[in-house]
Protein backbone atom coordinates (compact mmCIF):
# COMPACT_ATOMS: atom_id res chain seq x y z
CA UNK A 1 0.00 0.00 0.00
CA UNK A 2 2.72 2.12 0.65
CA UNK A 3 4.12 1.91 -2.64
CA UNK A 4 0.64 2.61 -4.55
CA UNK A 5 0.39 5.84 -2.05
CA UNK A 6 4.08 6.67 -3.23
CA UNK A 7 3.41 6.16 -6.55
CA UNK A 8 0.07 8.43 -6.35
CA UNK A 9 1.79 10.95 -4.92
CA UNK A 10 4.26 11.14 -7.51
CA UNK A 11 1.82 11.29 -10.24
CA UNK A 12 0.03 14.68 -8.25
CA UNK A 13 3.58 15.79 -8.14
CA UNK A 14 3.99 15.44 -11.80
CA UNK A 15 0.60 17.15 -12.50
CA UNK A 16 1.85 20.09 -10.63
CA UNK A 17 5.39 20.31 -12.18
CA UNK A 18 3.40 19.95 -15.36
CA UNK A 19 0.59 22.84 -14.61
CA UNK A 20 4.00 24.96 -13.84
CA UNK A 21 5.46 24.31 -16.99
CA UNK A 22 2.74 25.49 -18.79
CA UNK A 23 2.32 28.44 -16.92
CA UNK A 24 5.54 29.51 -17.13
CA UNK A 25 5.47 28.85 -21.47
CA UNK A 26 2.19 31.11 -21.73
CA UNK A 27 3.81 33.80 -19.87
CA UNK A 28 6.69 34.17 -21.63
CA UNK A 29 5.02 34.06 -24.95
CA UNK A 30 2.72 37.01 -23.70
CA UNK A 31 4.14 40.25 -25.43
CA UNK A 32 7.01 39.59 -26.32
CA UNK A 33 9.19 39.80 -29.93
CA UNK A 34 12.77 38.69 -30.59
CA UNK A 35 15.02 39.35 -33.23
CA UNK A 36 15.50 37.39 -36.33
CA UNK A 37 17.07 36.54 -39.41
CA UNK A 38 20.17 39.50 -40.28
CA UNK A 39 18.86 41.31 -36.85
CA UNK A 40 19.92 38.62 -34.44
CA UNK A 41 23.23 39.03 -33.16
CA UNK A 42 23.39 42.84 -34.38
CA UNK A 43 21.10 44.17 -31.68
CA UNK A 44 19.72 43.60 -28.36
CA UNK A 45 15.92 43.76 -27.23
CA UNK A 46 15.76 44.39 -23.22
CA UNK A 47 12.08 44.93 -22.05
CA UNK A 48 12.06 48.63 -21.07
CA UNK A 49 11.79 49.37 -17.73
CA UNK A 50 13.19 52.27 -15.24
CA UNK A 51 16.23 49.93 -14.31
CA UNK A 52 17.11 49.02 -17.85
CA UNK A 53 16.76 52.66 -19.40
CA UNK A 54 17.59 54.79 -16.30
CA UNK A 55 18.57 57.78 -18.30
CA UNK A 56 15.18 58.20 -19.68
CA UNK A 57 13.71 57.59 -15.93
CA UNK A 58 15.72 60.82 -15.02
CA UNK A 59 15.69 62.89 -17.84
CA UNK A 60 11.65 62.19 -18.80
CA UNK A 61 10.28 59.92 -15.93
CA UNK A 62 6.95 60.66 -17.28
CA UNK A 63 7.65 59.09 -20.58
CA UNK A 64 9.24 56.28 -18.30
CA UNK A 65 6.41 56.12 -16.12
CA UNK A 66 3.45 55.62 -19.29
CA UNK A 67 5.76 52.62 -20.48
CA UNK A 68 5.84 50.89 -17.69
CA UNK A 69 2.25 51.57 -17.12
CA UNK A 70 1.23 50.04 -20.54
CA UNK A 71 3.66 47.23 -20.53
CA UNK A 72 1.79 46.57 -17.01
CA UNK A 73 -1.42 46.76 -18.39
CA UNK A 74 -2.20 49.37 -15.73
CA UNK A 75 -2.69 51.72 -18.30
CA UNK A 76 -4.21 51.42 -22.40
CA UNK A 77 -2.02 51.89 -25.05
CA UNK A 78 -4.46 54.79 -26.34
CA UNK A 79 -3.12 56.69 -23.22
CA UNK A 80 0.33 57.60 -24.68
CA UNK A 81 -1.99 60.03 -26.62
CA UNK A 82 -2.08 61.90 -23.22
CA UNK A 83 1.82 62.97 -24.07
CA UNK A 84 1.59 63.06 -27.71
CA UNK A 85 -2.24 64.14 -28.43
CA UNK A 86 -0.83 64.11 -32.03
CA UNK A 87 -1.00 60.28 -32.43
CA UNK A 88 -4.52 59.55 -30.70
CA UNK A 89 -5.90 59.28 -34.06
CA UNK A 90 -3.17 56.54 -35.45
CA UNK A 91 -3.63 54.99 -31.68
CA UNK A 92 -7.23 54.90 -31.94
CA UNK A 93 -8.41 51.22 -32.01
CA UNK A 94 -5.36 49.58 -31.68
CA UNK A 95 -3.75 47.09 -29.38
CA UNK A 96 -0.56 46.30 -28.28
CA UNK A 97 0.73 43.13 -29.93
CA UNK A 98 4.34 43.21 -28.03
CA UNK A 99 5.45 45.39 -25.08
CA UNK A 100 7.70 48.16 -25.11
CA UNK A 101 11.14 46.76 -25.79
CA UNK A 102 14.31 48.87 -25.79
CA UNK A 103 16.46 47.97 -28.79
CA UNK A 104 19.86 48.16 -28.59
CA UNK A 105 22.38 48.11 -31.60
CA UNK A 106 25.26 45.83 -31.33
CA UNK A 107 28.77 46.77 -33.23
CA UNK A 108 26.04 49.48 -35.01
CA UNK A 109 23.45 46.98 -35.97
CA UNK A 110 22.59 46.68 -39.29
CA UNK A 111 22.66 49.82 -41.07
CA UNK A 112 20.95 51.29 -44.42
CA UNK A 113 23.13 53.83 -46.96
CA UNK A 114 21.69 56.66 -45.19
CA UNK A 115 22.49 55.38 -41.98
CA UNK A 116 19.24 54.27 -40.71
CA UNK A 117 19.02 51.17 -38.77
CA UNK A 118 17.20 47.76 -40.64
CA UNK A 119 15.17 45.09 -37.82
CA UNK A 120 13.74 42.50 -38.60
CA UNK A 121 11.68 41.17 -35.87
CA UNK A 122 9.08 38.57 -35.10
CA UNK A 123 6.13 38.96 -33.35
CA UNK A 124 4.20 36.11 -32.26
CA UNK A 125 0.75 37.53 -31.97
CA UNK A 126 0.89 38.69 -35.96
CA UNK A 127 -1.91 36.61 -37.21
CA UNK A 128 -4.23 36.75 -40.28
CA UNK A 129 -6.68 39.12 -37.71
CA UNK A 130 -4.22 42.22 -37.50
CA UNK A 131 -4.24 44.63 -39.88
CA UNK A 132 -2.60 48.43 -39.64
CA UNK A 133 0.67 46.85 -38.14
CA UNK A 134 2.75 49.87 -36.89
CA UNK A 135 5.98 50.42 -34.39
CA UNK A 136 5.16 52.98 -31.58
CA UNK A 137 8.61 54.21 -30.89
CA UNK A 138 9.84 56.86 -28.40
CA UNK A 139 13.21 58.63 -29.17
CA UNK A 140 15.42 59.20 -26.54
CA UNK A 141 17.56 61.56 -28.89
CA UNK A 142 14.84 63.59 -30.45
CA UNK A 143 12.33 63.34 -27.25
CA UNK A 144 9.74 62.26 -29.70
CA UNK A 145 6.95 59.96 -29.70
CA UNK A 146 6.09 58.94 -33.43
CA UNK A 147 4.58 56.14 -35.48
CA UNK A 148 6.82 54.29 -37.80
CA UNK A 149 5.75 52.53 -40.54
CA UNK A 150 6.82 48.66 -40.97
CA UNK A 151 8.80 48.11 -44.10
CA UNK A 152 7.66 44.45 -44.32
CA UNK A 153 4.85 42.53 -42.55
CA UNK A 154 5.32 38.70 -43.23
CA UNK A 155 2.46 37.08 -41.66
CA UNK A 156 3.08 33.54 -42.98
CA UNK A 157 6.30 33.78 -40.10
CA UNK A 158 5.28 36.27 -38.17
CA UNK A 159 7.76 38.74 -38.41
CA UNK A 160 7.81 42.72 -39.36
CA UNK A 161 10.78 44.62 -41.16
CA UNK A 162 10.88 48.00 -40.12
CA UNK A 163 13.60 51.25 -40.27
CA UNK A 164 14.31 53.76 -37.52
CA UNK A 165 16.25 56.79 -37.58
CA UNK A 166 17.48 56.24 -34.16
CA UNK A 167 17.05 53.14 -31.19
CA UNK A 168 15.35 53.58 -28.43
CA UNK A 169 11.71 52.05 -26.80
CA UNK A 170 9.23 50.62 -29.37
CA UNK A 171 6.46 48.72 -29.56
CA UNK A 172 4.88 46.86 -32.17
CA UNK A 173 0.44 47.85 -32.63
CA UNK A 174 -1.88 46.86 -34.04
CA UNK A 175 -5.64 46.77 -35.44
CA UNK A 176 -7.64 43.56 -33.89
CA UNK A 177 -10.09 42.25 -35.78
CA UNK A 178 -13.18 39.31 -36.07
CA UNK A 179 -13.29 39.54 -32.18
CA UNK A 180 -9.50 37.95 -31.66
CA UNK A 181 -8.13 40.48 -28.86
CA UNK A 182 -3.90 40.14 -28.98
CA UNK A 183 -3.82 43.14 -26.59
CA UNK A 184 -0.72 42.85 -24.17
CA UNK A 185 -2.56 44.11 -21.25
CA UNK A 186 -6.09 42.35 -21.90
CA UNK A 187 -5.26 38.99 -23.06
CA UNK A 188 -6.68 35.92 -21.32
CA UNK A 189 -3.76 33.99 -19.55
CA UNK A 190 -4.64 31.01 -20.24
CA UNK A 191 -1.50 29.15 -18.38
CA UNK A 192 -3.42 30.62 -15.38
CA UNK A 193 -6.43 28.76 -15.93
CA UNK A 194 -4.50 25.57 -16.48
CA UNK A 195 -2.26 26.02 -13.98
CA UNK A 196 -5.23 25.86 -11.01
CA UNK A 197 -7.10 23.59 -12.79
CA UNK A 198 -3.95 20.71 -12.69
CA UNK A 199 -3.40 22.24 -9.14
CA UNK A 200 -6.74 21.09 -7.87
CA UNK A 201 -6.49 18.14 -10.05
CA UNK A 202 -3.63 17.19 -8.04
CA UNK A 203 -5.05 18.34 -4.78
CA UNK A 204 -8.24 15.58 -5.48
CA UNK A 205 -5.83 12.63 -6.59
CA UNK A 206 -4.06 13.26 -3.22
CA UNK A 207 -7.63 13.71 -0.84
CA UNK A 208 -9.10 10.79 -2.58
CA UNK A 209 -5.61 8.92 -2.12
CA UNK A 210 -6.00 9.72 1.49
CA UNK A 211 -9.16 8.67 2.24
CA UNK A 212 -8.58 5.60 0.86
CA UNK A 213 -5.52 5.08 3.13
CA UNK A 214 -7.61 5.84 6.06
CA UNK A 215 -10.16 3.89 5.92
CA UNK A 216 -8.05 0.54 5.10
CA UNK A 217 -6.51 1.42 7.93
CA UNK A 218 -9.03 1.20 10.26
CA UNK A 219 -10.69 -1.83 8.58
Amino acid sequence: MKKKLFGTILAAALIVSQAVTAFAAGESKEGGMSLVGDSAGKYELVEATADSLPELAASAPEVMAKIEAVNSGAETLQSVADLAPELADDLAGKVMLTKFFDLIPINGGVQTEDGKYRVNLSVPALTENVSEVKLLHYSTSRNVWEIVEPEAVDYTNKEVTVIFEDLSPVAVIGKVSGGADASVGTSPKTGTTYSWAAWLGAAVVLGVTGTAVYRKTRR
